[in-house]
């Protein structure tokens, strides 16, 4: 697995100021939840055999989970 860089922060990343959303940028934060979806949902894709038996998952269940969109949280 490689590491990449991602050009969006994840929400877990997002400045506190980002935290609770104002009027008017509640669509940053649903953007920002989106982004983290797919880009979880990528990285799971690309674990390793092993990692995934670490976690109890198997590489279809991976695939079926990285296959789903993003606003499908």
């Amino acid at each position: 697995m490689s590491a990449q860089f991602s050009p969006l922060p994840s929400a877990r990343r997002l400045p506190a100021r980002f935290a609770a959303a104002k009027p008017g940028f509640t669509w940053l934060a649903t953007l920002a939840r989106f982004w983290r979806a797919y880009d979880t949902r990528r990285q799971l894709n690309e674990l390793d055999p092993h990692l995934l038996r670490d976690i109890g998952v198997t590489r279809l269940d991976a695939q079926l989970e990285a296959a789903r969109k993003p606003w499908d949280i």
